[in-house]
């Protein structure tokens, strides 16, 4: 597969030193212009450039990075390839990914950690044609194609819920399409069903000639569904400067609650964030957007890594992966709950 051959070369690359860990030396020996500059530190980091970008947003645009006397350099990148290698050679600090990417990772035994989450529960829906009265569960897919995004984090949550109800993944046929085509798979015939998140399936209810069969409750209740994504960085950035990783996850667990405490505000920074592409948003669907994926959750739970890993055995079952990746030692809470604990501190000198 093309990721597998991506990260082999991510190994290589590393060999031959052409990638050398020196980026941040070399920066702090950069000019600075005055004492206050220089006391704060350097810190890269890779976001998407979709809905997902938000706490990312939120951090860099909210100042949470500047109170923890953090300098970000943030850079949106839509290569999976080239989010693992700058990561792992180290031209990359931090990380939000999709946990699929993560799982790949894991996998793969690159040498990374979650420090925290990116925002979990990503609503997600199964949709068919108005005209199919038939299909009322995902038993009757059997035979069926459905479509989702190419790279989607729904593919595992399908092949569990199929498990489920006694099917193989060859008795389903999966059709990943673009976004665009997505939208209009019903018009153009070009699937039988759609499961995806809410941010696609809605305008196929809407307009598009959908008929919604199994929402994001009835998947919750199936499988306990929690879906979190991580914030990753390197071992080796634990390793040597754990004080840096404690800021940076600092500044991102305060982002995860403002998204909370102010949800208008954080669609406002989404809405600019699209426009900014060249992607007109209105600030309705940038609300909706944000109330599709919940950030309330900021360390890795027991059941958060039970369900990554069945997610890890969805993709196995998939084709996507060889072994069934163990999440556990990929997990480093301590600096999550850690800004919890200044948060609470933080709280309590105000009250």
């Amino acid at each position: 597969m093309a990721w597998m051959k991506t990260v082999f070369l991510v190994g290589l690359i590393l060999a031959a030193g052409l990638f050398p860990h020196e980026s941040r030396a070399a920066a702090a020996k950069e000019p600075t212009k005055s004492q206050t500059v220089a006391e704060k530190k350097l810190a890269r980091l890779t976001f998407s450039s979709g809905w997902d970008a938000l706490p990312a947003l939120v951090a860099l645009e909210r100042g949470f990075f500047d109170q923890e006397q953090l300098v970000v350099s943030g850079l949106t990148v839509s290569s999976p390839a080239a989010v693992m290698r700058s990561v792992v050679s180290r031209t990359t600090d931090f990380a939000s990914v999709p946990q699929r990417m993560f799982l790949i990772m894991v996998a793969l035994k690159l040498p990374i950690n979650a420090v925290t989450t990116n925002g979990w529960g990503r609503k997600m829906e199964l949709v068919v044609r108005k005209e199919d009265t038939n299909t009322k569960s995902i038993g009757d897919l059997k035979g069926k194609t459905i479509a989702m995004i190419n790279g989607s984090e729904v593919l595992p949550v399908l092949i569990r819920l199929a498990n489920k109800a006694k099917l193989h993944p060859t008795d389903i046929k999966v059709k990943y399409l673009p976004a665009a085509k997505l939208t209009k798979a019903f018009k153009e015939k070009l699937a039988d069903a759609v499961f995806e998140s809410r941010h696609f399936t809605s305008p196929l209810i809407q307009g598009g000639g959908g008929r919604l069969v199994f929402d994001h409750q009835e998947v919750v209740k199936n499988l306990g569904f929690i879906g979190t994504s991580p914030l990753i960085t390197s071992k080796a950035m634990i390793e040597k400067e754990p004080e840096t990783v404690q800021k940076f996850v600092n500044a991102w667990v305060k982002a995860l609650f403002y998204i909370q405490q102010d949800p208008q505000d954080a669609a406002r920074l989404l809405q600019i964030f699209f426009h900014r592409q060249g992607v007109p948003v209105s600030k309705k669907l940038a609300a909706s957007w944000v109330g599709m994926t919940r950030y309330d959750r900021y360390s890795w739970s027991p059941a958060d890594i039970a369900d990554a890993e069945y997610n890890g055995w969805g993709l196995k079952e998939g084709g996507v992966l060889k072994v069934i990746p163990k999440v556990g030692g990929f997990i480093e809470n301590r600096f999550a709950l850690q800004a919890l604990k200044k948060i609470e501190e933080e709280k309590s000198k105000r009250q």
